[in-house]
């Protein structure tokens, strides 16, 4: 017994001195992190730039977490008040006449059949009758779906059944029938779901991290994942690079400028003009009369640089461009001008981008604060202001473009 008290003295102190080699390993690694961001922050001829940087993306991103929590409230405001009802609905007496239990059961064909315009139906009574033509493979799902419409006392199937739409022309094109999926099985969650997720990812991550055993580590694993998952809101085979989105991430705006065609597209082609109202723009640098070096702010106050040739010019009409072969940026749009009735210019924009690393590039940056879509969003309507407050001094003797 002595022995195996000794033995079980020995594990634990073995134990324990683990435990305070990995302390320490971990203390000396947070002292290298903060002292490296300490010389990044307060170096003496950029750290007054990089901190203000860093404020500004600390209240850009506090700013669009509060905008975030109020549209989680309202979601799930929403969502409880639609909930409640559904089920106070299953209580009361419903007096619905036939005209209003046939536009219920129009609208859920449209959720039941990829042809809700070839059936036909009518009611009478809270009996409901379908006639016209349906696909095989969508009759038990039709009926059973219509059965459950509040309402309807009976179901009479009168429908002509195809195995095929070849030679029926009203079963031809038409949307496919998807299958109503739960909200954490989509792509893109609604903000109280996201909110919930990653209220339960960073719960975990704190109890994981708290146990220091294999269990805790994989929890922590695990709510890691979840918390990013709901910060990007994206699914994770894309923000772990595994799988790439297939066309990047895609922007398209219509702005109305006061300002003539001609005009918006000379202010846009001027592009070493970029960075007076493009935020993470730093400098474009003509190369030749078709080629351009961008340089760019990226998250964490790194810079991303690549080569973009114009590949349509068209002046006063549009503009094309894409970035060259391996880039670290792999992007291409156009630009159209429109003029209108008003004098004025609707210019219309569509460009596909994908980020340094593609979905990882983004994921971090989203985590950073800077989201793309976002970003685009607002560096377009600075142009707007940029080119209208430009003009306008322009009349007044006064330049303010730089």
């Amino acid at each position: 017994m002595r022995l195996s008290n000794d033995a079980l003295s020995r594990r634990a102190m073995r134990r324990h001195a683990a435990e305070r080699a990995g302390a320490g390993y971990l203390g000396s690694l947070a002292a290298a992190v903060t002292a490296a961001c300490a010389a990044y922050y307060f170096d003496p001829q950029s750290g007054r730039r990089r901190r203000a940087l860093l404020r500004d993306q600390g209240n850009h991103m506090l700013h669009q977490f509060q905008d975030y929590l109020g549209k989680a409230n309202r979601d799930a405001r929403h969502r409880l008040q639609g909930m409640y009802e559904r089920i106070v609905a299953h209580f009361r007496p419903d007096h619905a006449d036939d005209r209003t239990i046939q536009e219920r059961v129009r609208a859920e064909l449209g959720r039941l059949s990829s042809h809700p315009g070839a059936i036909e139906v009518t009611s009478e009574d809270g009996i409901v009758r379908l006639r016209g033509d349906i696909l095989e493979d969508e009759v038990a799902k039709v009926v059973r779906g219509v059965s459950r419409v509040r309402g309807v006392e009976e179901v009479v199937n009168e429908m002509r059944v195809h195995g095929d739409a070849t030679h029926v022309p009203a079963l031809q094109g038409g949307e496919p029938v998807h299958t109503p999926r739960s909200e954490f099985l989509q792509e893109n969650w609604s903000p109280a779901p996201r909110l919930l997720a990653g209220t339960l990812g960073a719960t975990l991550v704190a109890a994981g991290l708290g146990r220091r055993s294999l269990s805790g580590s994989g929890m922590a694993t695990g709510g890691a994942l979840l918390l990013l998952r709901s910060v990007c809101n994206a699914p994770l085979m894309e923000i772990l690079g595994l799988r790439e989105p297939q066309d990047g991430l895609l922007v398209q705006k219509t702005l109305h400028v006061n300002a003539d065609a001609k005009e918006a597209y000379a202010c846009w082609r001027a592009l070493e003009t970029f960075p007076a109202f493009m935020s993470h723009v730093r400098e474009v640098r003509k190369i030749d009369d078709t080629h351009y070096h961008w340089t760019v702010d990226g998250p964490a106050g790194m810079t991303v640089e690549w080569d973009a040739e114009i590949t349509a010019d068209v002046p006063g009409e549009l503009i094309a461009w894409r970035t060259v072969k391996d880039s670290a940026v792999r992007s291409m749009g156009i630009v159209q001008f429109e003029p209108d009735d008003q004098g004025g210019t609707r210019i219309h924009v569509r460009m596909s981008y994908r980020p340094p690393a593609n979905a990882v590039g983004h994921t971090i940056a989203k985590v950073f604060g800077r989201d793309p879509k976002r970003q685009i969003d607002a560096d377009l309507m600075r142009f707007k202001t940029y080119l209208e407050a430009g003009r306008d001094a322009g009349r007044e003797g006064s330049q303010t473009r730089h």
